[in-house]
């Protein structure tokens, strides 16, 4: 990806403490959105590339990133391996409830993100470059993209008849969402070599909860060919890639991106705060 000249004036003429920012690392560089909290209204969307965590730190001071001084910080972690626990799993020990989802003990320690409209958790082990951004700004919170994803989809359901299924996809694997009236039943993650393997698991999900091919809604945000989205719109009605959250407003230049929805975890992650 190519760099994004950024200039220093909007972080010169805002004041940190209305903003919240969110962070995602990225292969080859970073992104990350600016949200004011009294507009509610995501001001800006930046990417950037950087070689290494260090660089990441570096760009980071350059372009005038006071992390300390914003309301919240948000570090997203893209997870391979993650686990939901209900919200009131106190006392649990996390290791074992680990092992017994991926038969191994997580050679990190484990870390847990509340999913406010879920009153669920969900358990990752964080990834070594995360945990050192989330050192150098004290107060951030790390979270795995996946809890951004569950928070959409099941605001999404709320809105819609006939069940929801959210898809991240990405390069070679997909989290799979499916929540109804509001109630996630089910967050996964599969891996695929090609479209059709991909619609097999979205047809085979729907045979499962007894979604109907005209009445399901599907959307799409990621990576998201178009051969991918024709494909699914031969089997299923309602297919479409996802829109700007209608939570929140969004800056002109936001609004004009086409692949928008390849950052919809930046800006979904906001909901798991309100």
């Amino acid at each position: 990806m190519h760099d994004i000249e950024i200039t220093q004036s909007l972080l010169k003429s805002i004041n940190p403490t209305d903003y919240t920012i969110s962070i995602r690392l990225r292969p080859g560089g970073f992104c990350f959105s600016l949200y004011s909290k009294t507009a509610r209204e995501f001001t800006a969307l930046y990417d950037v590339s950087a070689e290494n965590i260090d660089d990441v730190v570096s760009k980071m001071e350059r372009i005038g990133l006071r992390g300390n001084e914003f309301c919240q910080i948000y570090v997203l972690d893209d997870c391979e391996k993650w686990t939901l626990l209900p919200a009131n799993m106190e006392g649990t020990d996390q290791n074992a409830v680990w092992k017994l989802n991926f038969g191994l003990q997580p050679a990190a320690p484990l870390c847990e993100a509340d999913i406010a409209t879920a009153g669920t958790k969900c358990l990752f082990e964080a990834g070594e470059n995360s945990l050192a951004l989330k050192k150098r700004f004290t107060n951030a919170r790390l979270f795995p993209i996946q809890v951004a994803d569950i928070a959409y989809s099941l605001q999404g359901s709320q809105n819609t008849e006939g069940g929801f299924m959210g898809l991240d996809v990405r390069d070679k694997q997909m989290c799979l969402y499916v929540a109804n009236n509001g109630k996630l039943q089910l967050a996964n993650a599969f891996g695929y070599e090609t479209p059709t393997d991909l619609l097999y698991f979205v047809m085979n999900t729907l045979r499962t909860f007894s979604f109907k091919q005209n009445e399901v809604h599907v959307e799409l945000w990621g990576k998201t060919p178009d051969t991918t989205l024709q494909l699914l719109k031969q089997y299923i009605r309602h297919v479409s890639v996802a829109e700007p959250n209608k939570l929140f407003d969004y800056a002109s230049n936001i609004k004009k991106l086409a692949n928008k929805h390849e950052y919809y975890d930046l800006f979904n992650i906001t909901i798991c705060a309100l």
